[in-house]
């Protein structure tokens, strides 16, 4: 990678889940990044984030958790060294589009939707700590499945409708709201939650544009060498991915 500056980000998870849009938004940036491989609720994670959860990153002496907060925190204080705008300035019309579809992403595709199916169905089920899971309150409700699908697709209709004449969510330009975007999408293909969708070619083409970007593929390269077949870890990313368009 090129550092633009002397910046150098420590990211706290692992890139088969949440740590890979940190890695990603790093190398957009083209800021150097080491990576303390961890999982959620271990006691290294407890030690740097109260709710035990991944992915953080050390800037310095600065600590900070939530993805989404830290994604806007690399950008806003590293995208004019990088001679970038992946996020609008801070008290424009722009940034307030910007920050609705990120509290769509977060809030309802997200958090009630595909966090919710993870939680209830897939941790409950498959978790290598199945004690840990019971401790959570992370026990198998069956009854979940059928709504937070139904979230999802209802939040992913709002952004679809967005997309449409649009090569990225804000319009031609890529910005950070894509790299959580695409990596939900991943997250959905990995429970088949894609297919069939009235606006399936549009996602696809979507998702395989994005997936071009130099960034992602550095990282791409780096989580292909993982693990996937752990069903607790993967349903972030699916199993089986193809490459990115010319990549072998």
């Amino acid at each position: 990678m090129s550092p633009t500056s002397e910046a150098s980000i420590q990211i706290y998870g692992d890139l088969r889940i949440r740590a890979f849009r940190v890695a990603w938004m790093c190398e957009e940036l083209r800021l150097p990044w080491t990576l303390e491989e961890t999982f959620p609720w271990t006691e290294k994670m407890y030690d740097v984030n109260p709710l035990g959860k991944v992915p953080v990153i050390k800037d310095g002496g600065f600590y900070l958790y939530e993805s989404a907060a830290i994604l806007n925190y690399l950008a806003d204080k590293y995208q004019e060294t990088a001679g970038l705008q992946l996020i609008p300035k801070v008290g424009t019309k722009e940034r307030a589009i910007y920050d609705q579809f990120l509290m769509v992403i977060f809030t309802d595709l997200e958090s009630c939707g595909l966090w919710t199916h993870r939680k209830f169905v897939d941790l409950a089920l498959h978790s290598r700590n199945l004690e840990l899971m019971r401790e959570l309150h992370y026990i198998h409700i069956a009854e979940t499945a059928k709504p937070a699908r139904y979230t999802f697709d209802r939040a992913l209709k709002i952004l679809t409708t967005q997309l449409e004449g649009n090569n990225y969510l804000l319009g031609d330009n890529f910005s950070v709201i894509d790299i959580h975007f695409l990596i939900d999408l991943e997250w959905a293909e990995a429970l088949n939650w894609v297919k069939g969708n009235p606006q399936e070619k549009l996602l696809r083409d979507y998702y395989d544009r994005v997936r071009q970007r130099t960034a992602y593929k550095t990282c791409w390269k780096m989580r292909s060498l993982l693990d996937l077949s752990s069903k607790s870890l993967n349903t972030f990313t699916p199993a089986n991915q193809e490459p990115p368009i010319g990549m072998e």
